[in-house]
């Protein structure tokens, strides 16, 4: 059977720290399989040896890999002298020893080995030799002469160094910051022959690619100090995994998918782009390829300077007036501008994290460090009391912005005989309107016993920890915490342990009471829509896509319509037992026809066309004459 290919996730970078004893490319599957996506290219390999930062691009993003593989790379080695390996790294056979080398002796020649510098590449190494690697020939018995090829050493510093103890061997400590294309084993090959030695590399870091820092990766805190008693046991290590199984944790899963970020205008200016707003009335002819001028762009500050590299051409990051990449223009030296390649405007996607997901890290860490404004509640029905706690949130200048909302709300509001009455809003429904309010998140909550013994402030600490709350928006009477006990005023005084901003607002009201999901339910059950669709700014809305229907026993009189029944799961409240006038929504039409409730089950006049499997997507709105 033919495996669907994954979609691509939204354009991102991906700083990962790569592990010793791995393939580039087993860490590329990892991070494939964390972020469920096929479309990742990396921007430079590092041998199975060896291990630090892998910059991983996705999406339209990967047309970058060439300009980012250009950058300048900082690596930390571990080299031993006195033994060669024909791979000149410890997964290899010993094919040459001579004498080690001292501390002067190596202090003497690696001034020698900085600036431009004639280097003839590894022969087990992914170049090209008669059309094949050079590696697969050496490997299958062949020959392979690879021509010398000039790279640029910028930093060559000794570290650390050890002399040669009762195995004859000497250790160095190495930081090389290098050009692209540089071969650290190589150039230790180099080293070691110009003082009458021989080398292999026993452990190798990459630390930095341009202005990204290894410190910054996915997985990067399980790493230990590079220093020399860690390049020899690495090179113990190497030479007995060859062939041992890896188990991917799901915690490096966890690590990568929260580390994943935005290609931001700040961002691209690191890369050395120049950073241009594309004007909201230019954007149907950029989308459409039509001839580029500098009237369709603004230039964007973003307060970095002094790019790592110097472009040929201008490169220009695109970014339309929401902040989401658009792509990448070329300006020419005779100021002409041509496209680069082009991003689609995405419709913005609600991201819906489980407080597991919270717990465990899964929240981006781009958003946290960007700091979220948010609102906790129930939020069932999204009245207008909501509605303004959304808004507060929106036009706070905190540039993340959600919603931390609960599942099984039954056990927070029950009616005076304790039963619940069932929801105002489901949950597929909430989440939908808080798409359409342009949040960018929402923390979804199950009202569960042992959540509910979650002290007020080891929640807010938790959002403020792991959401990277900056802003908190509620209504006058908020209570969260074990029974209720952190209130209004306990959460100000959280707010400035904990430094973010608190704001509270009064109850809304309608005919002098407060609007409440409590009072909106009360007024379904009754059948008193007006009131309801006062209350909430709209319909009020029974969600039965998830319903499936059946051909009623009772009987229409028109030949044309048919009676369909079902019973409702949705949990949503109902109206007493009765006939009511509503609005069926068939996909894009909407059809004015009759409701019938007994009990928990509903029938609905349809059509005769219609079957019951066309109506597992149907929705009901009272009030048809109110506008949908």
């Amino acid at each position: 059977m033919k495996k669907n290919k994954r979609t691509s996730v939204k354009d991102g970078i991906l700083l990962y720290a790569k592990t010793p004893g791995i393939t580039s490319f087993s860490s590329l599957w990892d991070i494939k399989h964390a972020l469920d996506t096929d479309k990742i290219g990396h921007t430079g390999t590092l041998d199975s040896f060896a291990e630090g930062l892998l910059v991983v691009l996705s999406g339209h993003l990967t047309h970058l890999v060439p300009h980012i593989t250009g950058f300048t790379k900082t690596y930390q080695a571990v080299v031993c002298f006195g033994k060669e390996t024909d791979t000149l790294d410890p997964t290899g056979t010993v094919m040459k020893t001579a004498p080690s080398l001292t501390r002067e002796a190596l202090e003497n020649v690696l001034p020698s080995f900085t600036g431009v510098q004639l280097q003839v590449p590894p022969v087990y190494s992914a170049l090209h030799s008669g059309g094949k690697r050079a590696s697969d020939v050496v490997r299958s018995g062949g020959e392979v002469k690879l021509d010398s090829r000039q790279v640029f050493i910028y930093k060559n510093e000794l570290l650390d160094f050890r002399e040669a103890g009762d195995d004859g061997l000497s250790y160095a400590l190495l930081e090389i910051t290098c050009s692209k294309g540089t071969y650290i084993r190589a150039l230790a090959r180099d080293i070691a022959a110009a003082a009458g030695s021989c080398a292999f590399l026993c452990a190798l870091r990459r630390t930095q690619v341009g202005p990204f820092y290894l410190k910054d990766a996915a997985c990067y805190s399980g790493f230990c100090d590079f220093t020399i008693d860690y390049g020899i046991e690495n090179a113990r290590r190497c030479s007995e995994i060859k062939n041992e199984k890896r188990i991917t944790p799901d915690s490096v899963f966890t690590d990568i998918r929260s580390r994943f970020l935005d290609f931001t205008p700040e961002t691209a200016s690191l890369c050395g782009f120049e950073v241009s707003e594309l004007k909201k009335d230019a954007e149907k002819s950029y989308l459409n390829g039509r001839p580029l001028s500098g009237s369709m762009f603004r230039r964007i500050t973003t307060g970095v300077s002094e790019p790592p590299c110097t472009l040929k051409d201008k490169e220009i990051a695109v970014f339309y007036s929401d902040g989401m990449f658009a792509g990448m223009v070329r300006l020419n030296p005779d100021h002409r501008l041509f496209y680069g390649f082009v991003v689609p405007r995405q419709k913005k996607k609600l991201k819906v994290f489980t407080w597991n997901d919270i717990v465990k890290g899964e929240f981006p860490l781009s958003w946290r460090q960007k700091g979220t404004a948010l609102t906790v509640g129930n939020f069932d029905g999204m009245h207008s009391g909501h509605r303004t706690l959304i808004e507060m949130v929106k036009d706070s200048s905190i540039p993340v912005k959600g919603i931390v909302t609960f599942t099984n709300p039954g056990e927070l509001v029950k009616n005076k005989t304790g039963v619940y009455e069932g929801d105002v809003m489901t949950l597929s429904q909430k989440l939908r309107f808080c798409s359409e309010s342009g949040l960018d998140f929402a923390v979804i909550i199950d009202f569960s016993d042992d959540f509910s013994r979650i002290s007020g402030e080891d929640f807010v600490s938790t959002l403020v920890s792991l959401v990277g709350m900056k802003y908190m928006a509620e209504g006058i009477d908020f209570r969260c915490g074990f029974r209720g006990q952190a209130d209004s005023a306990v959460i100000k005084a959280l707010s400035e342990k904990y430094g973010f901003e608190f704001r509270s607002v009064e109850k809304v009201c309608l005919e002098g009471q407060s609007i409440s999901s409590s009072r909106i339910r009360s007024a379904v059950r009754k059948g008193d829509f007006a009131s309801v669709q006062k209350m909430l700014s709209g319909c009020f809305v029974l969600d039965l896509s998830e319903t499936e229907f059946t051909p009623s026993k009772t009987v229409s009189s028109d030949p044309m319509m048919e009676w369909f029944s079902a019973a409702v799961v949705s949990g949503q409240v109902l109206p007493e037992n009765g006939t009511y006038e509503v609005a069926a929504v068939l996909g894009e039409n909407i059809l004015h026809t009759m409701l019938s409730v007994s009990e928990n089950t509903v029938e609905v006049l349809l059509p005769t066309e219609n079957t019951a499997k066309r109506l597992t997507e149907v929705k009901f709105v009272y009030k048809p004459n109110v506008t949908l």
